[in-house]
């Protein structure tokens, strides 16, 4: 704690802030204006911005859910309860998850099995940045971010003494959630915050089984252990001697069988004779009666026989197994607003459990060195997390000073992550995060703004349970970055910098046991130096039209557990193998794109390619150890491509209201570069589990006090194949149909009341995501029907 204290406040005493474009911050600003230090600028088409009336249609159980209706990014899909964003083929480690700018504390690049620490009825706003955001948020940023506006804290005086919201809501087949958000003034300038929420589901429903129906397919699983892995099942299989290849039964094979312990491939025979050694003769061989003429002596000698397939655990038909989820928050803040400056502070308590649709073995069965074994027992997989969340804002605006707004925000997280098998602990990280960061915007030039700043990251994770897989480790993070916008109304231009140092150190105690594998090396300390850029033009055409060009030189050092794993991650049951030595991410990144904005008519296309120089990956090695695959974390030069398109045509009807419709289409590929014989083949030319290509439509409406909102997006089957050893399986391809229907009052005395009804796979669809890991185990969820009401009191 000491060390983690000490590295934050020398940290600290280095200017730096955030955001990528600078935005006028005008001399005589409100008090309600400070927040805006945040500093959202005008070059702002590759930054997508969510507010919390879109989210209240779209929101979903997770944040990748969430998120996936946005072109460009899909969910990871590790279950009906964990989901992160996958941004043009890039997650986990690749893509920055922040609140109110700074990095929380995720996991899910360390283990997919757990979700992200957001509780998203808390969030107000969210700001998507899908292409590298590394100059404003340091290496993890390289393929994206996620900055997230939460309600802890508050950072303008309220209209009214006192604001109260609540939601009750209960679904068909998302179970039942109630959260509550209040706020209100102690004196002039002192405001209280505080709200929380329930959630609860016991059971996922799913329109046939919850494993795809190749998974029972003896000519596909028969031989491939590593598809049995995925689809988790027990094969009976193995290859038997085509006794109709041959046209002779051996007499000499017959008659001396038990005494030379010869065996079935001994008894058939090509040759028509035989010879016997007690005479020196030769003598003809009896006929074989099952002899078919005509086959291939060497493709035909063997043939598979499948004799049974069994799931670890049966499975039960129309549900997803291991799918209950339970969680609840609480949080607690107060904010001083003065005339040109604020301050807040705010705790937050989280709490989540629950199940990984697989099952993995309570115990790693020891070598029977041929007596028969005992029956394996495979258990359940659940995720337990408590966190406990420590924020602090302030903000300083200046007037007639070359700054025009100075803002910090600290947080600090203590966590206990436990990955259970059943009930009984198999690994758990306790996580220690301090962040801080500083933001300094400066006062508007005659075509200049910008910002600058510091920020610093200390993260310890201390490891415990029987099936560890990785050390305790330490993680240290200081960069400093500028990010400056020049305005000549018809050209706008970006330009940024940012430096990152950052440390990763291993303690492997005494308790801790490392595979056989590679293991994480000799768990040296690592040290790495990052420089990120990103420059960016646009061409605004009469106010209707632009057209940009932006490049990024990102850096990203390699996480904890791509340098040190070393252990079985029974979670996604392989034995994962860091290596030490890796050396840091290199991504050089174009993207070129235009729009459109007419009175009624929304037109927009973007293409990108990124070079990544050592691209990280966790690779096949072909080796597999009692029921674990073995693989390690590699890196060689990967290119990644693609496209995105979208399109709006609003419509004024009058008396039948206003309407919106509009499409989208996105397109990528992640494609092995590198003259890899061991890359093609154990992954392939293409990476596998990456995003297939899709296109959507909506159409949303409002009729005096009734809102509509209907979205459907189809997922096309995968031409992009990449190979797990054995060549890819592509997910059919498949559509979800989602529907929102509203009714809101807002003449009440009180405040306003607002009454749903949502539906979501309304087709009943059976929807396997082709990058999701747990694909062939569980698809997404069936149709659910919620009805909700929301209440505001002011």
């Amino acid at each position: 704690m000491k060390k983690a204290v000490i590295f934050l406040m020398g940290g600290t005493l280095i200017s730096y802030p955030s955001v990528l474009k600078a935005q006028n911050l005008r001399a005589k600003k409100t008090v309600q204006d400070i927040e805006s230090i945040q500093i959202q600028g005008k070059m702002n088409k590759e930054v997508v911005s969510i507010p919390r009336k879109t989210l209240d249609v779209i929101q979903s159980n997770t944040l990748g859910e969430t998120l996936s209706k946005i072109p460009g990014i899909q969910n990871s899909g590790y279950g009906p309860n964990s989901g992160a964003p996958v941004i043009r083929s890039l997650s986990g480690n690749r893509v920055r998850i922040l609140e109110n700018g700074t990095a929380v504390n995720d996991l899910s690049g360390i283990s997919p099995d757990f979700n992200l620490d957001i509780q998203m009825d808390n969030v107000q706003n969210i700001s998507i940045y899908k292409n590298s955001a590394a100059v404003l948020y340091g290496g993890k940023a390289i393929g994206g971010a996620v900055d997230i506006e939460t309600n802890y804290i508050v950072r303008q005086l309220p209209s009214k003494k006192i604001n109260l919201q609540a939601l009750l809501e209960g679904g068909s087949n998302s179970g039942q959630k109630q959260s509550f958000s209040a706020k209100g003034t102690i004196t002039k300038n002192w405001i209280w915050t505080m709200g929380g929420s329930n959630q609860k589901q016991e059971i996922v429903r799913i329109p046939g089984k919850s494993k795809d129906s190749r998974c029972y397919d003896p000519n596909l699983v028969g031989f491939n252990s590593i598809l049995q892995s995925l689809c988790q099942l027990d094969v009976n299989s193995r290859n038997v001697l085509n006794i109709s290849l041959f046209p002779y039964i051996s007499q000499f094979a017959k008659d001396h069988m038990v005494e030379y312990e010869l065996s079935q491939d001994d008894l058939y025979t090509f040759s028509p004779t035989y010879y016997n050694p007690s005479d020196g003769q030769y003598y003809p061989n009896p006929k074989n009666d099952q002899y078919v003429p005509g086959q291939d002596p060497t493709k035909d000698r063997y043939r598979s026989e499948v004799n049974s397939i069994k799931d670890y655990v049966p499975t039960k038909d129309g549900v997803i197994p291991n799918s209950h989820s339970e969680s609840n928050s609480f949080y607690v803040g107060t904010s001083y607003i003065g005339k040109s400056f604020y301050l807040g502070g705010a705790y937050q308590n989280a709490y989540s459990y629950f199940g990984v649709p697989g099952y993995t073995l309570s115990k790693i069965p020891k070598h029977s060195h041929g007596k028969p074994q005992k029956t394996l027992e495979y258990v359940p997989i659940n995720i337990k997390s408590l966190s406990h969340k420590a924020m602090l804002e302030t903000a300083y605006q200046f007037n007639h000073s070359p700054i025009a707004g100075i803002k910090f925000n600290y947080m600090g997280v203590f966590s206990s992550n436990s990955e259970l098998l059943e009930r009984h602990k198999a690994n758990q990280f306790h996580v220690q995060q301090h962040n801080g960061r500083l933001e300094i915007a400066q006062q508007k030039l005659k075509f200049l703004t910008g910002t600058t700043g510091v920020e610093v990251q200390y993260r310890e994770m201390e490891g415990s349970g029987s099936q560890r897989y990785l050390p305790d480790n330490i993680s240290r993070e200081i960069g400093i970055f500028t990010m400056q916008h020049l305005n000549f109304d018809f050209l706008e231009f970006d330009l940024g910098y940012r430096n990152d140092h950052v440390q990763r150190r291993a303690d492997a105690d005494k308790k801790y046991i490392r595979s056989r594998g590679l293991s994480g090396g000799n768990l040296m300390g690592r040290d790495f130096t990052l420089n990120q850029f990103h420059t960016a033009a646009q061409w605004n055409i009469l106010k209707k039209a632009y057209l940009k060009v932006q490049y990024n030189h990102s850096e990203r050092a390699p996480e904890v557990n791509e340098l040190y794993a070393g252990n079985n991650h029974f979670a996604i049951l392989t034995e994962e193998n860091g290596d030490d030595k890796l050396d840091k991410e290199i991504a050089k990144t174009w993207e070129i794109g235009g729009g459109l904005n007419l009175k009624n008519i929304r037109l927009s296309a973007n293409w990108y390619h990124t070079f990544y120089k050592n691209y990280i990956y966790l690779a096949h090695t072909g080796i597999s150890r009692e029921v674990f695959l073995v693989k390690e974390w590699r890196s060689d030069d990967t290119e990644i491509n693609g496209i995105e398109a979208e399109a709006a045509y609003k419509m004024d009807l009058h008396t039948l209201g206003k309407w919106e419709v509009s499409s989208y289409y996105d397109l990528v590929r992640n494609i092995s570069t590198a003259d890899s014989s061991i890359r093609k083949w154990s992954d392939g030319d293409y990476m596998p589990n990456m995003p297939t290509s899709r296109f959507g439509f909506n159409l949303s409406g409002t009729v005096q006090k009734l809102n509509f909102n209907i979205a459907l997006d189809h997922y096309m089957k995968q031409k992009y194949l990449g190979k797990n050893i054995n060549p890819e399986l592509p997910m059919p391809a498949f559509s979800l149909l989602n529907a929102r229907v509203s009714y809101e009052d807002t003449h009440l005395k009180m405040g306003s009341i607002e009454y749903y009804i949502a539906g979501s796979n309304l087709l009943n669809t059976e929807a396997r995501l082709q990058n999701s890991q747990l694909k062939f185990l569980s698809p997404l969820a069936g149709i659910n029907i919620s009805v909700g009401v929301k209440i505001k009191i002011s």
